[in-house]
């Protein structure tokens, strides 16, 4: 979603310039979570010289919904920086979890500063990362039509939800329900809104026996799966 930044502050005695900046860097569908980078930045000047220098205890502290690390230093800025030269440029990481259906909030930033007489803290935020796609939801409306003596076929909608990314393939189970095995005897991969096993004429499954009861269960699938 691009790096949020927040800061920008100048401080004289000496010019030095702060910024903390924040990107969701990278996401783990398996472990359902979002990684955020957050960098810590400081740079002499405007109007810097190599002799700038703040012979103090300091801190410059990033905050992420809590602490998160700071870097410190005695002194806090040395000199020997030329102007506009980056004294550092931190980095770190933060795990944010998403919740059961993919889903995360944004996150609050701050940026914390406390050397000589300056103790002040600066607020931004970051924007919701993208939800992590779980399976959809399974097909619905399921109804039969096109009965013969030796077929059926069955149409069906897509997922009321299919949480987060298109559906890419569904797939319908044919089973005989015979009271033990309940053996399949078909698998339509190719299903698109309707299943038949012998199609609409000579199709490419089995031929259905008359008097058997038959189960269809149809399934759709995404990037994140199989649904239920």
């Amino acid at each position: 979603m691009g790096t949020i930044r927040i800061g920008g502050v100048v401080k004289t005695g000496p010019s030095t310039q702060f910024w903390l900046e924040a990107d969701w860097v990278r996401q783990d569908w398996g472990g359902n979570y979002s990684v955020l980078g957050v960098w810590l930045r400081a740079a002499n000047g405007p109007a810097g010289s190599t002799g700038s220098f703040a012979n103090v205890f300091g801190k410059q502290t990033a905050h992420a919904n809590g602490y998160m690390y700071e870097h410190n230093g005695n002194p806090f800025l040395p000199s020997g920086y030329a102007q506009n030269q980056t004294r550092w440029h931190d980095y770190q990481e933060r795990v944010f979890y998403h919740d059961g259906e993919g889903w995360l909030g944004g996150v609050g930033l701050a940026m914390e500063l406390q050397y000589g007489s300056v103790n002040e803290i600066h607020y931004g935020s970051i924007g919701a990362p993208g939800r992590i796609p779980k399976p959809p939801t399974a097909p619905q409306n399921l109804r039969v039509a096109d009965v013969t003596p030796v077929s059926a076929g069955v149409y069906y909608d897509g997922p009321a939800d299919v949480r987060g990314a298109g559906v890419e393939q569904y797939k319908a189970t044919w089973y005989e329900i015979n009271n033990s095995t309940n053996p399949i005897i078909w698998e339509d991969y190719n299903s698109q809104g309707y299943t038949n096993p012998r199609g609409l004429g000579n199709g490419p499954g089995p031929e259905l026996k008359p008097g058997q009861v038959y189960h269809v269960y149809v399934q759709a699938r995404n990037a994140a799966g199989w649904g239920p």
